[in-house]
């Protein structure tokens, strides 16, 4: 869908802490136009101060290739440190999209959100909340 000023492709990444777990709730698409502001969401300076960082993906309707790299290339980032990414909630399209690229190396997919929590040992109550500059790319 496009808005009036043609802008297509939105992406929105909310912030949460959950005790030593960060959660990235996604919300929109992931191309090849927004997948770079996933990336940077995921380079953080700190990760190696968490325990895991969850990526939500639970309201994204569109994965393509450019977004699985920045996923495969957080966890490259992430080697080496105690810190573990975990992806949870795939609608039925975006999960066809992981299973047909295959797995990625060392990332963790959780069916839901209480699930990746609980894999990294997190508490469930949110202690501070972000919203990140959302973007809307033209396509």
């Amino acid at each position: 869908m496009t808005d009036e000023d043609g802008t297509v492709w939105h992406l929105h990444v909310t912030e949460e802490n959950i005790g030593e777990v960060l959660v990235l709730v996604v919300a929109g698409r992931v191309s090849n136009a927004t997948a770079g502001d996933l990336g940077r969401a995921l380079a953080r300076p700190d990760n190696s101060r968490f325990r895991g960082i969850i990526v939500d993906l639970s309201a994204v309707d569109y994965v393509n290739s450019a977004g699985l790299r920045q996923l495969e290339a957080a966890v490259a980032q992430m080697q080496g440190s105690h810190c573990e990414l975990v992806v949870c909630g795939l609608r039925p399209i975006v999960n066809a999209v992981f299973q047909l690229a295959g797995s990625i190396p060392h990332l963790t997919i959780e069916s839901s959100r209480e699930a990746a929590i609980a894999r990294l040992g997190g508490q469930h109550v949110a202690t501070r909340n972000k919203e990140m500059k959302p973007s809307a790319r033209a396509v």
